[in-house]
C-alpha cells in the first residue's frame, strides 16, 4: 500500500521532468544543444563514477576475506622404520594438524597426510568430518588393509563402528567407519591416533572466524545502486522515448523494489554479507540496460527472469543448509536433467544453427542452460563420496549423456563450457594429471570429428583470427568485426545507454554483449563486469581451503568455472581472440533462462562462504 502511491508520484515526477528537459535547449558556442544531450554526455562520467564506488566496494570485501585453514584436530603418529628384511628397528613421533574435512592418508606427496611409509598405497585411506563434528574413515582399496583398535577396517566391525554394517574385503573400497577420539588407527608400518584439539584452539578457530569476517556495509552501495538504475532509466527514457516509458520504468523500479526488499529479509534473518548479490543486481542492471536498446518490448520479461533468477537462490540457499538432503536430491534431478535434455532433441526448435531452445504455450526456455546448475550438483554430490568408483562411473556416465545431447543439438559452445566443469570437477577430486590429459586427448579427438562434420562450426574457425577478411570475403566475421568496429567507438565512457547502433547486429545482445557493454557503457564500466566474474571466481577458489564440506567446496568450483569460462568465451570471441562460440555473458546477456540460472550458480558460492552470517545457506550455529 505504501510503495503504490510513492513509485506513481516519482514516475509522474520523472515524467515531467524529461518533458521539460526534452524542450530544452542551450545556445553553447553558437549552436542550440538540447538539455537531453547535456544530460546523456554528463551522466556518462557518472556512471563511471558510480560503478567504481559500487563494484570496488563489493570487490574488495570479498578479496579482504582470507579464508584461514582452521585446525580441527590432530593426528598423533608413529612410523616405524625397518632394516633390509623388514624388522622395526627405530620409531619416528610427530603430531600432524588436521585441517581438512576431508584428508587423504597415504605415501604420496599429494596427500593431506603424507606419510613416507613404503608399506602405504599411495592413496591409502581418508579420514572425514561431517557437519556434526564426527570422523569417519574409509579405507581406499589398500593393498596392506587398515586396522582400527585392532580390528580390520571392512571385516564384520561391531555394531558402533560400521555404518553400513556390510562386509569388504582388504584390496576393495571399504565402508566408512565412525572414528572416536583416541582409537588407534594402524596403516602399513605407522601407527596413528586421532586427538581433539583444546578448547582455547576452539575458541581461537571461532576468534579467526570472526576476525576475518569483512562485511562491507550494504546501504551506502545500494543507496549508489539506485541513484545508478534512476539515472540509468532517465538515460534510456530519453534515448527510447516515451513509448516506452512504462516499460523501462517498470523493470528499473521493479528491480530497485526486489534489490531492498531482499536486503531487509535476509537482514531480518541475522545475514549481513551481499557482495555478491550487489555485484548480482549491478550487472543485472547493465541487462536490463542492454535489453532496452536491443529489445524494448523484453525489458519487463526480463525483470522476471532477475525476480525468478533470485527466488531460485534463496530456496537452493535453503534446500543447501541440509547435506544430506542435498546430496539425496542429485537422483530426482539427474533424471529431470536427462528428460530436460531428450525432450529438447524431440521437440526443440532451432536458433542460429542449434535446437537449444523449446517452446511451450508462446514460452520458450533453453534447457541446457537449466542443466548447468544440475550438472554442477550432480557432479559435486556424487564425487563427495571420495574415490568412489561407481558414483565416478555415473558421473562420466551422466556427462557423456550431456556432451552427446548437447553435440546432437549443435550447442557446442555450451558443451565446452560442462567440459571445462567436468575437468575441474573431476581433478578436484583425484588430482591425477595423466587422467586428466586422456580426457583433454579424447575431447580434442571428439573436436576434430565435429569440424569435419559440422561445416558451419568450422567456419567460425576458419574465420578465427581473421574476421576482417572474412568479413569481406564472405561474410563469416560479420558479428565479431561490427562488434569491434562498436567498441572503439564506445572508448572509456561509451555513448550512452540506448545510444549506440551494435543492437543491429543479430545476437549483440547476447552473444555479442561484451562489444554492446563497451560501445554503450565504455571500457571501464565493461572491464568491471568481467572483474566483476573474476573476484566471484577467486572467491569460490579460496573455499576450497576453508570448506565446510568437499561437497560444497566441488558446487563452488563447479559453478565458478562455469562463470569465469563462459565469461572468457564470450568476451574474448567477441574481440577475435577466441572462436566465436555464441555463449552469454553471466548477469548480463539478454535471455530470461541464462539469467535465471546465473543466479541460481550463486547459490553454490553462498553456500561455501564460512563468514559468520554471510549466508542462510550456513545454518546458525553449524560447527564449521
Amino acid at each position: 500500500m505504501f510503495f503504490a502511491p510513492l513509485w506513481y508520484n516519482i514516475k509522474k515526477g520523472i515524467e515531467i521532468i524529461y518533458r521539460k528537459a526534452d524542450n530544452m535547449s542551450f545556445d553553447i558556442f553558437g549552436k542550440s544543444i538540447q538539455l537531453t544531450d547535456l544530460y546523456t554526455a554528463g551522466v556518462r562520467w557518472i556512471f563511471v563514477i558510480l560503478a567504481l564506488y559500487i563494484l570496488i566496494r563489493s570487490i574488495r570485501s570479498l578479496l579482504q576475506t582470507k579464508n584461514p585453514s582452521e585446525v580441527w584436530a590432530y593426528m598423533n603418529m608413529r612410523v616405524f622404520r625397518t632394516d633390509g628384511e623388514g624388522i622395526p628397528v627405530e620409531t619416528e613421533e610427530m603430531s600432524v594438524p588436521v585441517t581438512h574435512w576431508e584428508s587423504v592418508i597415504g605415501r604420496d606427496k599429494n596427500c593431506d597426510i603424507s606419510i613416507e611409509d613404503p608399506a602405504l598405497s599411495r592413496n591409502h585411506g581418508i579420514l572425514m568430518r561431517d557437519t556434526r563434528g564426527e570422523w569417519t574413515y574409509r579405507d581406499l582399496g589398500s593393498k596392506n588393509g587398515t586396522l582400527i583398535n585392532d580390528e580390520e577396517v571392512g571385516s564384520a566391525v561391531g555394531a558402533r563402528r560400521s555404518l553400513k554394517s556390510k562386509k569388504n574385503k582388504i584390496g576393495q573400497m571399504g565402508e566408512a567407519v565412525n572414528i572416536e577420539y583416541g582409537d588407534v588407527i594402524r596403516v602399513g608400518l605407522t601407527e596413528m591416533v586421532l586427538m581433539p584439539i583444546s578448547v582455547e584452539e576452539k575458541n581461537n578457530n571461532i576468534a579467526m572466524r570472526r576476525s576475518d569476517t569483512h562485511f562491507m556495509s550494504a546501504g551506502p552501495s545500494l543507496a549508489a545502486l539506485t541513484l545508478f538504475q534512476l539515472l540509468t532509466a532517465f538515460q534510456l527514457l530519453i534515448a527510447l522515448g516515451e513509448a516506452y516509458y512504462t516499460q523501462v520504468f517498470m523493470a528499473m523500479g521493479g528491480l530497485m523494489i526486489i534489490m531492498w526488499v531482499y536486503v531487509a529479509v535476509m537482514r531480518g534473518f541475522g545475514n549481513t554479507a551481499f557482495e555478491m548479490e550487489t555485484i548480482a543486481f549491478f550487472l543485472s542492471t547493465l541487462s536490463l540496460a542492454v535489453v532496452a536498446s536491443s529489445a524494448p518490448e523484453s525489458m519487463f520479461k526480463q525483470f522476471i527472469a532477475i525476480a525468478l533468477g533470485a527466488g531460485a537462490m534463496i530456496v537452493m540457499c535453503v534446500v543447501l543448509r541440509n547435506l544430506d538432503r542435498t546430496k539425496k536430491l542429485r537422483w530426482i534431478l539427474l533424471a529431470a536433467a536427462a528428460v530436460l535434455l531428450l525432450a529438447n532433441l524431440t521437440i526443440g526448435t532451432f536458433s542460429y544453427g542449434a535446437r537449444n531452445w523449446i517452446d511451450i504455450g508462446g514460452f520458450s526456455f533453453q534447457p541446457s542452460e537449466i542443466v548447468k546448475v544440475v550438472f554442477v550438483w550432480i557432479g559435486a554430490a556424487t564425487l563427495d563420496e571420495l574415490y568412489e568408483k561407481k558414483n565416478l562411473t555415473i558421473f562420466m556416465i551422466f556427462s557423456v549423456y550431456c556432451f552427446g545431447c548437447l553435440g546432437l543439438m549443435g550447442d557446442f559452445g555450451t558443451a565446452i563450457i560442462f567440459f571445462v566443469t567436468f575437468l575441474i570437477i573431476s581433478f578436484l577430486r583425484s588430482g591425477d594429471f595423466s587422467k586428466l590429459a586422456l580426457m583433454v586427448g579424447a575431447a580434442a579427438a571428439g573436436g576434430f570429428m565435429i569440424l569435419r562434420f559440422k561445416p558451419y562450426v568450422a567456419s567460425r574457425f576458419a574465420s578465427w583470427t581473421h574476421v576482417w577478411e572474412a568479413a569481406v570475403v564472405d561474410g563469416a566475421g560479420f558479428q565479431q568485426s561490427r562488434t569491434m568496429s562498436a567498441a572503439a567507438s564506445g572508448g572509456l565512457i561509451g555513448v550512452g545507454p540506448g545510444e549506440g547502433w551494435l543492437e543491429s547486429v543479430p545476437a549483440a545482445d547476447t552473444d555479442m554483449v561484451f562489444g554492446m557493454l563497451i560501445e554503450e557503457w565504455g571500457f571501464i564500466i565493461a572491464a568491471l563486469a568481467v572483474l566483476s566474474i573474476v573476484t566471484l571466481s577467486i572467491f569460490a577458489y579460496r573455499s576450497i581451503f576453508a570448506g565446510r564440506s568437499t561437497y560444497y567446496t566441488i558446487a563452488a568450483c563447479g559453478a565458478m568455472s562455469m562463470f569465469i569460462f563462459q565469461t572468457m568465451l564470450n568476451v574474448f570471441g567477441c574481440v577475435d581472440l577466441l572462436p566465436f562460440t555464441g555463449v552469454t555473458f553471466p548477469f548480463v546477456s539478454n535471455g530470461g533462462t541464462s539469467m535465471m540460472v546465473s543466479w541460481a550458480l550463486l547459490a553454490f558460492l553462498k553456500a561455501a562462504d564460512t563468514r559468520e552470517r554471510a549466508s542462510i545457506a550456513v545454518k546458525a550455529g553449524s560447527k564449521i
